[in-house]
């Protein structure tokens, strides 16, 4: 296999390190081999601090259980309308591009394990999301942000009958885990761990236990 060279930008927003990924809150991460048709447990672990530039710069540090998998870095802005320098993909485009991207992977193994003529395809994605945030003119405490919905459309060439091609997209629609994570009621706790202290936040649901350097309040 060739390697892969492309340029993307005049400044380089997302790059590969040698340097492992580390997190003190959570367990190291380990990928637990199952058997034939039981579920696998993938872990996406995520470091984000904000970088002292400011202004909405961040870096997020990415790193998985998956074998191999690698650890990344990448930054991420915001726009200028909500005080950013409008220098990188905002979390929410991540975000969104994640679920696409995910889905078209599945696509693509999927069609080789069923051995599919598809000549080309493609993805073409749409995500809203709404919040009351204002720009400044609202208290924190009203603030609330919603994902309203999702949509994709899976663009082929194929010679394949419609009928066969409909029921893969199914497949890989119920397979791909992103999509599946923002479709269903997929819990999202959030604990704040103050001093080496952890601090459940009233109303999330239980959780696993924290590692044992940090005491729960």
């Amino acid at each position: 296999m060739s390697d892969v060279n492309w340029t993307m930008n005049e400044r380089t927003i997302v790059r590969k390190t040698n340097r492992e990924g580390v997190q003190e809150t959570f367990v190291s991460p380990h990928l637990t081999k199952v058997k034939q048709g039981e579920r696998m447990q993938f872990d996406a672990h995520i470091n984000v601090e904000s970088l002292p530039q400011g202004q909405h710069l961040k870096k997020a540090t990415i790193f998985s259980n998956v074998p191999n998998g690698g650890t990344w870095e990448l930054i991420s802005d915001e726009g200028t309308a909500v005080g950013g320098r409008g220098t990188a993909p905002s979390p929410l485009m991540y975000f969104a591009a994640g679920i696409g991207l995910c889905l078209m992977s599945h696509v693509e193994m999927l069609a080789q394990k069923l051995d599919l003529k598809i000549d080309s395809v493609r993805l073409e994605q749409k995500t809203s999301f709404t919040t009351t945030l204002d720009l400044g003119g609202i208290h924190p405490k009203h603030v609330f942000g919603k994902g309203e919905y999702s949509e994709m459309h899976l663009i082929m060439e194929s010679s394949e009958k419609p009928e066969k091609l409909k029921l893969f997209a199914s497949w890989c629609q119920q397979a791909c885990m992103a999509l599946q994570t923002v479709s269903a009621n997929t819990p999202a706790p959030t604990a704040l761990y103050l001093n080496n202290r952890r601090i459940d936040i009233e109303g999330n649901p239980a959780r696993p236990e924290p590692q044992e350097r940090y005491l729960s309040a």
